[in-house]
């Protein structure tokens, strides 16, 4: 009986619980604090994206060509400059709400017609925890349309 005792006084004893629970929830909470992370580094490299993307366009508005976008995206792109791609092009549109490429002639003599350019910008994020459903990243994709004039 005083065995029994023994063995049940050993299980009731709380010595090494808060060790044993602090062990089994520590990989949950470091998984939530990568995963905070790496949520805000996506938040902040998208943010960078969209800042060329509006730089982009307001110097295509400025300016009215867009020569020099890389160099534009270049100067003002806070990252690796070779994770990143900038695309623009013109399209026209006259009243009647028709978009083609430009230039255009619009059919009536009262007609107007209105040029905006398209800005795109395409990064890759990489977590830095390899989650199994992100196997590659995320890929970024912001664009931006304005009128020039």
């Amino acid at each position: 009986m005083k065995q029994i005792r023994k063995i049940y006084s050993y299980f009731l004893r709380q010595e090494g619980a808060s060790a044993v629970e602090f062990a089994l929830i520590a990989p949950g909470l470091l998984l939530m604090l990568v995963g905070t992370f790496d949520i805000g580094l996506y938040i902040v490299q998208k943010m960078q994206v969209q800042n060329v993307v509006e730089v982009v366009a307001s110097y295509v508005v400025d300016v009215g060509s867009d020569d020099n976008v890389q160099v534009v995206a270049q100067e003002s792109y806070g990252g690796d400059f070779s994770a990143l791609t900038v695309t623009s092009d013109f399209e026209c549109e006259c009243s009647d709400g028709v978009v083609q490429a430009c230039p255009v002639t619009c059919a009536g003599a009262d007609d107007y017609q209105r040029r905006f350019v398209n800005i795109g910008a395409t990064s890759h994020f990489t977590p830095l925890f390899p989650y199994p459903v992100l196997s590659s990243g995320i890929d970024i994709n912001v664009s931006a349309r304005m009128r020039v004039d």
